[in-house]
């Protein structure tokens, strides 16, 4: 089978998105079939045009960008290579690059793979612009990829039930995890902490983009209610919001107990997350929790997840299961969930294991999107 999938980002740009497509687009090489990417050059403009990347045909064209990601246009369509394959896999509705290439590849008469996300989620968006326009927006791209799809697939539950408003029935095909992190040995945490200068003992840990919207700053000001003990790990690239982070932590005088690494590679993360007691994830809207995938990577380490009720994360955190929900923008609610977990090792472990039954693996989830492919049956 020829599949294309195709995105405005892929791989060097990190992100969850392009961390999913990378892993789908290799394991389903490895199960044998031909597999492309069309993406555009942001983020990559000193990689290739053309190149061959664990398998994966990986083909960057031109493109013009609209100040966002999501608006980013492509000057060019790969229509010799559209017209080979036998399915389009387009990913996220919101993607103007993704339905503009997905609409090429309907037009030609090849059967198109919508992979729907983060639908309904601009409404809470905080800002002002983007919650009055953005939704217009994103009405009219879900009604275009709705028209265009033979088949329509979700990332999350949460997805799956918004889609049916729309008189979309979708498959739910989530994200999945390397199989690495199920065989990679333990690490030592008492090495993990003297590597970086960590006196505390019980660590928390915080992955992914320093964004306002992913509450780095809700965690900071969550320190101070905590136990001199605790200690908080940031591990991700800074998206324009660590200077101000950093300041608040040295505002607060919690300085001492937060440790940012940088953007890790996937090594340090495990370690990092061996080393600490549960993940922390204090997001403040929908729009940036489709389906988290530093939550199933938590997991798949048997450590709990304290994350905030928004977008898909009440529809996979069980609270008082596998890990605990809070509200956001609540640092005092925040802190006691921490403090909790902190005080209870053995209720703490026993929620990992919980959420370790909730994982699947990405040679998993390829299969099931070769069935999919093979069918114009939506469920």
């Amino acid at each position: 089978m020829i599949i294309v999938h195709t995105h405005h980002h892929y791989w060097p740009v990190a992100g969850g998105i392009e961390n999913a497509i990378k892993y789908l687009a290799e394991e389903q090489a490895k199960l044998g079939h031909e597999v492309h990417i069309v993406t555009g050059t942001y983020g990559a403009q000193k990689r290739p045009r053309e190149e061959e990347i664990n398998g994966v045909h990986v083909h960057r064209i031109k493109a013009w960008r609209l100040g966002y990601p999501d608006l980013t246009i492509p000057r060019e369509t790969p229509r010799e290579l559209l017209k080979r394959a036998d399915v389009i896999h387009a990913h996220s509705q919101n993607s103007l690059f993704s339905v503009r290439i997905a609409q090429e590849a309907h037009e030609l008469g090849v059967k198109v793979a919508i992979h729907y996300m983060a639908v309904d989620t601009l409404q809470t968006h905080p800002n002002p612009a983007i919650r009055l326009l953005g939704p217009i927006y994103a009405r009219r791209n879900l009604e275009m990829a709705k028209e265009i799809a033979d088949i329509h697939l979700a990332r999350s539950k949460r997805d799956v039930e918004k889609l049916r408003k729309y008189g979309i029935q979708a498959h739910y095909l989530p994200d999945a995890i390397p199989k690495h992190y199920l065989t990679k040995p333990k690490a030592d945490p008492e090495e993990f902490r003297r590597k970086y200068g960590i006196t505390q003992d019980k660590l928390f840990i915080y992955i992914g983009r320093i964004h306002k919207l992913k509450g780095p700053h809700v965690l900071v000001k969550a320190l101070p209610y905590l136990s001199n003990d605790i200690a908080i790990i940031m591990a991700g690239p800074d998206n324009g919001y660590l200077k101000q982070t950093l300041e608040l932590a040295n505002k607060l005088h919690v300085k001492d107990r937060l440790y940012y690494l940088g953007y890790v590679d996937e090594d340090t993360k495990i370690n990092a997350i061996d080393a600490s007691t549960a993940l922390v994830l204090p997001s403040t809207t929908d729009y940036v929790e489709v389906y988290p995938m530093t939550i199933t990577e938590a997991w798949a380490r048997e450590k709990p997840v304290i994350a905030t009720n928004v977008g898909g994360i009440p529809y996979r955190v069980t609270h008082g299961i596998n890990g605990l929900i809070i509200p956001p923008n609540n640092p005092q609610e925040l802190a006691k969930a921490i403090q909790q977990l902190a005080n209870n090792p053995e209720k703490t472990q026993q929620m990992g294991k919980e959420g370790k039954k909730e994982i699947k693996t990405w040679d998993e989830i390829a299969k099931e999107t070769i069935k999919i492919y093979n069918t114009t049956n939506n469920p």
